[in-house]
């Protein structure tokens, strides 16, 4: 039998046994929606190791006599595929946009099956936001919010898919009118994150400070650019992860030439465009300078 339909009827057998509906058992849904529970117990998604502990503490039995906790570990080709989706400099140029076009149809084409429902949000989520930026249409991106988030604003602590939930709101926002409330509260839960233990949240971290500086760039709101930079910097300490280091240089440099300081303003561009050349990403090199330039005559 497949592992997914043999996990839900037991999820479901012990659910009814005891007497709690699916509304009962999610509670307030931060941690399992309905939704997610029906997909759950019909064997159509297998649920991430969190969502199996919150299952099995719902249920008050051990997650042994539910599922073998190596059933759910994740391919190692695929988290090395999914790394390197985010893992990556900006795309600038049309080889890196085939690579994460190639990494996406291998994901989709050999594992996102199997994954837990969790991973599959992951990889629709990071496809949206591609798609996003790509076409610069928010249409992509509506529908994963409009489902998932109300979760997001309801947390205080984020869980990698709300990361990249929140990513993915932020990079609507370019393309669309948005509340300021909203925005800035959610900054202020994002900088509370810093704190954050995986590798790979804090990639994700990263990512969201970059986009909420290049929205505040926009807004002509540079007052918090340069506390945001110099949090990037520490995430990038904490990870060893340097890859948008020249971004992160450039849009230091912004914050110093809109306050007059043209010596730290060309120092700062100085620096990302020799990080850039050093990795060998003449494009992205260029394109600092066109920014530096257009900032000057600005």
């Amino acid at each position: 039998m497949d592992i997914k339909v043999e996990l839900g009827k037991k999820i479901r057998a012990f659910r009814e046994q005891k007497k709690l509906s699916r509304e009962a058992f999610c509670d307030d849904e931060l941690e399992l929606t309905v939704r997610q529970l029906s997909r759950i117990e019909s064997g159509e998604s297998l649920p991430t190791l969190p969502k199996l502990t919150y299952i099995s503490k719902q249920l008050s039995i051990p997650i042994s006599h539910l599922i073998n906790e190596n059933d759910i570990i994740l391919p190692k080709r695929y988290i090395q595929l999914k790394m390197g989706l985010f893992k990556r400099p900006p795309q600038y140029n049309d080889a890196m946009k085939k690579m994460v076009e190639d990494t996406f149809e291998e994901i989709y084409k050999d594992y996102y099956e199997t994954l837990p429902e969790e991973e599959q949000l992951l990889v629709d989520t990071a496809q949206a936001q591609n798609d996003v930026n790509l076409s610069k249409k928010i249409d992509f991106g509506e529908g994963i919010l409009q489902d998932y988030f109300f979760q997001v604003r309801n947390k205080k602590e984020y869980s990698e898919n709300d990361l990249l939930i929140v990513d993915l709101y932020f990079a609507c926002c370019f393309y669309k009118p948005f509340d300021n409330q909203e925005f800035d509260a959610l900054v202020e839960k994002i900088l509370e994150q810093v704190n954050y233990s995986s590798e790979f949240g804090l990639i994700l971290l990263n990512r969201i400070l970059i986009t909420i500086m290049g929205l505040y760039i926009i807004s002509n709101r540079y007052d918090k650019i340069l506390t945001i930079t110099k949090i990037s910097n520490i995430i990038m300490k904490m990870s060893q992860d340097f890859h948008q280091k020249p971004i992160i240089d450039m849009l230091e440099g912004k914050y110093w030439l809109y306050f007059n300081d043209l010596e730290n303003g060309n120092k700062k561009y100085n620096d990302a465009i020799l990080l850039a050349e050093l990795h060998g990403e003449e494009l992205l090199s260029d394109r600092i300078k066109q920014e530096w330039e257009e900032d000057l005559n600005s």
